[in-house]
């Protein structure tokens, strides 16, 4: 598996804390400029990570880019990422999996124990910012990243 990881809804939370967070675990970042680029990207790609914030550089929601990053790589395991807590971002990702058609399997750092599944398809890893600023929930993130990502 590529240790490169895609950040395909880059959003100044991802850039500023989740870039040096994969880059401490080992892994290289290309970050998505335009969507014309994601083809190409993400069949290169090991893992990517999605920003589920209102705003992003790139214009396409959440849901769009997601859609679009399983049409030309879909057994790319996703990430996602924004500064609400587990609970709150919960819904969203769930409405996220249904409109796209996935029966996703959401983990954050507090269901560690149950994340069986991370790495697959339709495993939705979820970080949020408070994940990777406390230093004992970085280090569950750490594991949890690297399951996922299959280092």
């Amino acid at each position: 598996m590529s240790k490169n990881v895609l950040l395909a809804r880059p959003h100044p939370f991802i850039v500023a804390e989740m870039k040096p967070f994969l880059e401490d675990n080992g892994y290289t970042i290309s970050k998505l400029e335009a969507m014309t680029n994601l083809p190409a990207m993400a069949v290169q790609a090991g893992g990517a990570v999605i920003s589920l914030a209102l705003s992003s550089p790139l214009p396409e929601s959440a849901a769009v880019v997601f859609q679009q990053l399983r049409q030309v790589a879909p057994g790319v395991p996703v990430l996602f990422a924004s500064m609400l807590a587990f609970d709150q971002a919960l819904p969203g990702m769930q409405r996220l999996a249904a409109q796209s058609g996935v029966q996703a399997e959401i983990y954050g750092v507090d269901t560690e124990a149950s994340a069986s599944r991370l790495g697959r398809p339709q495993a939705f890893l979820y970080f949020s910012k408070e994940d990777l600023a406390t230093p004992a929930r970085r280090v569950v993130a750490t594991r949890m990243l690297k399951r996922h990502f299959n280092q």
